[in-house]
Protein backbone atom coordinates (compact mmCIF):
# COMPACT_ATOMS: atom_id res chain seq x y z
CA UNK A 1 0.00 0.00 0.00
CA UNK A 2 2.38 2.66 -1.19
CA UNK A 3 1.44 6.26 -1.78
CA UNK A 4 1.08 7.49 -5.37
CA UNK A 5 3.34 10.45 -6.02
CA UNK A 6 2.24 12.60 -8.91
CA UNK A 7 4.84 14.89 -10.43
CA UNK A 8 3.48 17.44 -12.89
CA UNK A 9 5.62 17.83 -15.97
CA UNK A 10 5.26 20.66 -18.42
CA UNK A 11 3.86 19.45 -21.74
CA UNK A 12 6.06 19.13 -24.84
CA UNK A 13 3.17 20.06 -27.09
CA UNK A 14 -0.46 21.15 -26.87
CA UNK A 15 -3.05 20.27 -29.46
CA UNK A 16 -6.68 19.71 -30.21
CA UNK A 17 -8.65 18.25 -33.09
CA UNK A 18 -12.27 17.57 -33.91
CA UNK A 19 -14.01 15.05 -36.10
CA UNK A 20 -16.80 17.05 -37.69
CA UNK A 21 -20.44 15.90 -37.68
CA UNK A 22 -20.63 16.68 -41.42
CA UNK A 23 -18.14 17.26 -44.21
CA UNK A 24 -16.97 20.84 -44.74
CA UNK A 25 -16.22 22.04 -48.26
CA UNK A 26 -15.70 25.80 -47.85
CA UNK A 27 -12.44 27.20 -46.51
CA UNK A 28 -14.36 29.85 -44.50
CA UNK A 29 -16.16 27.10 -42.56
CA UNK A 30 -12.89 25.26 -41.94
CA UNK A 31 -11.27 28.51 -40.75
CA UNK A 32 -14.06 28.97 -38.16
CA UNK A 33 -13.38 25.49 -36.76
CA UNK A 34 -9.63 26.18 -36.82
CA UNK A 35 -10.14 29.44 -34.88
CA UNK A 36 -12.14 27.67 -32.17
CA UNK A 37 -9.47 24.96 -31.85
CA UNK A 38 -6.72 27.60 -31.79
CA UNK A 39 -8.46 29.42 -28.94
CA UNK A 40 -8.64 26.20 -26.93
CA UNK A 41 -4.98 25.38 -27.57
CA UNK A 42 -3.67 28.87 -26.77
CA UNK A 43 -5.84 29.03 -23.64
CA UNK A 44 -4.15 25.87 -22.40
CA UNK A 45 -0.72 27.22 -23.40
CA UNK A 46 -1.25 30.32 -21.29
CA UNK A 47 -2.56 28.23 -18.39
CA UNK A 48 0.72 26.29 -18.44
CA UNK A 49 2.72 29.58 -18.82
CA UNK A 50 4.26 28.19 -22.00
CA UNK A 51 5.09 29.67 -25.39
CA UNK A 52 5.11 27.80 -28.70
CA UNK A 53 7.73 27.91 -31.44
CA UNK A 54 6.02 25.60 -33.98
CA UNK A 55 2.46 25.41 -35.33
CA UNK A 56 1.06 22.30 -37.02
CA UNK A 57 -2.31 22.03 -38.80
CA UNK A 58 -3.89 18.69 -39.71
CA UNK A 59 -6.77 17.91 -42.10
CA UNK A 60 -8.44 14.57 -42.79
CA UNK A 61 -10.73 14.04 -45.76
CA UNK A 62 -13.89 11.94 -45.79
CA UNK A 63 -11.76 9.24 -47.48
CA UNK A 64 -9.37 9.25 -44.48
CA UNK A 65 -6.50 10.93 -46.33
CA UNK A 66 -4.40 12.94 -43.88
CA UNK A 67 -2.62 16.20 -44.68
CA UNK A 68 -0.54 18.27 -42.30
CA UNK A 69 1.75 21.25 -42.57
CA UNK A 70 3.85 22.90 -39.91
CA UNK A 71 5.86 26.07 -39.58
CA UNK A 72 8.39 27.38 -37.10
CA UNK A 73 7.57 30.80 -35.70
CA UNK A 74 9.98 33.72 -35.68
CA UNK A 75 9.50 34.13 -31.93
CA UNK A 76 7.83 31.91 -29.35
CA UNK A 77 4.28 33.02 -28.52
CA UNK A 78 1.02 32.07 -26.85
CA UNK A 79 -0.99 34.71 -28.73
CA UNK A 80 -4.21 33.41 -30.25
CA UNK A 81 -4.00 36.04 -32.99
CA UNK A 82 -0.44 35.13 -34.04
CA UNK A 83 -0.90 31.37 -33.90
CA UNK A 84 -4.24 31.55 -35.76
CA UNK A 85 -2.68 33.72 -38.45
CA UNK A 86 0.02 31.09 -39.10
CA UNK A 87 -2.57 28.28 -38.91
CA UNK A 88 -4.69 29.98 -41.58
CA UNK A 89 -1.67 30.28 -43.87
CA UNK A 90 -0.90 26.58 -43.39
CA UNK A 91 -4.53 25.70 -44.11
CA UNK A 92 -4.50 27.71 -47.35
CA UNK A 93 -1.27 26.00 -48.44
CA UNK A 94 -2.66 22.48 -48.17
CA UNK A 95 -6.44 22.75 -48.74
CA UNK A 96 -7.76 22.08 -52.23
CA UNK A 97 -11.09 23.83 -52.83
CA UNK A 98 -14.00 21.41 -52.97
CA UNK A 99 -12.34 18.67 -50.90
CA UNK A 100 -14.62 17.21 -48.23
CA UNK A 101 -12.93 17.73 -44.85
CA UNK A 102 -13.98 15.50 -41.94
CA UNK A 103 -11.33 16.33 -39.28
CA UNK A 104 -9.48 19.55 -38.42
CA UNK A 105 -6.65 19.74 -35.90
CA UNK A 106 -4.01 22.11 -34.62
CA UNK A 107 -0.97 21.41 -32.46
CA UNK A 108 1.79 23.65 -31.12
CA UNK A 109 5.20 22.19 -30.31
CA UNK A 110 8.71 23.23 -29.29
CA UNK A 111 7.32 24.75 -26.12
CA UNK A 112 9.35 26.94 -23.80
CA UNK A 113 8.45 28.28 -20.41
CA UNK A 114 7.53 31.97 -20.24
CA UNK A 115 9.95 32.39 -17.34
CA UNK A 116 12.83 30.84 -19.32
CA UNK A 117 12.17 32.84 -22.46
CA UNK A 118 13.76 36.25 -22.68
CA UNK A 119 11.24 38.28 -24.62
CA UNK A 120 12.19 41.18 -26.79
CA UNK A 121 10.07 44.29 -26.39
CA UNK A 122 9.81 44.44 -30.16
CA UNK A 123 8.44 40.92 -30.73
CA UNK A 124 5.74 40.78 -28.06
CA UNK A 125 2.49 42.61 -28.61
CA UNK A 126 1.57 43.67 -25.07
CA UNK A 127 -1.94 44.84 -26.02
CA UNK A 128 -2.68 41.46 -27.59
CA UNK A 129 -1.24 39.65 -24.56
CA UNK A 130 -3.45 41.73 -22.25
CA UNK A 131 -6.52 41.03 -24.41
CA UNK A 132 -5.78 37.28 -24.31
CA UNK A 133 -5.44 37.47 -20.52
CA UNK A 134 -8.80 39.27 -20.16
CA UNK A 135 -10.52 36.70 -22.40
CA UNK A 136 -8.96 33.87 -20.35
CA UNK A 137 -10.24 35.44 -17.11
CA UNK A 138 -13.78 35.74 -18.52
CA UNK A 139 -13.69 32.10 -19.65
CA UNK A 140 -12.36 30.98 -16.26
CA UNK A 141 -15.13 32.81 -14.45
CA UNK A 142 -18.13 32.22 -16.72
CA UNK A 143 -17.17 29.15 -18.79
CA UNK A 144 -15.53 28.45 -22.13
CA UNK A 145 -18.66 29.31 -24.13
CA UNK A 146 -19.25 32.66 -22.40
CA UNK A 147 -17.41 34.76 -24.97
CA UNK A 148 -16.79 34.23 -28.67
CA UNK A 149 -15.04 36.01 -31.48
CA UNK A 150 -17.28 37.44 -34.20
CA UNK A 151 -15.99 34.89 -36.74
CA UNK A 152 -17.28 32.04 -34.55
CA UNK A 153 -20.88 33.29 -34.44
CA UNK A 154 -23.10 31.39 -36.86
CA UNK A 155 -25.46 33.32 -39.10
CA UNK A 156 -28.93 31.79 -39.00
Amino acid sequence: NSEVNYIFEKPKGVGNSITLPKDLYLIDEIEKVLLELTEQVTYRLRRYNMLARTVNVQLRTKNFEDFSHQRKLGAATSSTKEIYSVAKELLKEMYKEGTAIRLVGIRVNNLVSEEDMQLSLFTRDEKQAELDKVLDNIKNRYGQESIKRAKEIKNN
